[in-house]
């Protein structure tokens, strides 16, 4: 699969094929600014962040389902994130 981020009018994280075929959106509400996504396969998540909202969540990479807040902050602008092992890395422009 290739996944991607969208800001502007309709913000979401997606799915596609590597073709471009059978496009899925997995999450469309209460995001504003999607940066960073990040997949830790041996969980099966799909993580990102947004430098609006200053929240890093996670959700179920297959289904979109079971979404959770991973950190949220104050006057942070998370630019990116990655995941490794147990560990969650990010940036802040």
């Amino acid at each position: 699969y290739l996944f991607w981020t969208e800001w502007g009018q309709s913000p979401c994280i997606g799915k596609a094929h590597l073709d471009g075929s059978e496009k899925v959106v997995l999450v469309s509400l209460g995001i504003a600014w999607p940066n960073g996504i990040s997949i830790d396969y041996e969980e099966n998540k799909l993580y990102w962040c947004d430098a609006r909202t200053d929240k890093i969540e996670r959700i179920d990479l297959e289904s979109g389902g079971n979404r959770e807040i991973v950190l949220s902050g104050s006057n942070v602008d998370m630019f990116s994130v990655a995941v490794f092992g147990a560990y969650i890395y990010w940036s802040d422009r």
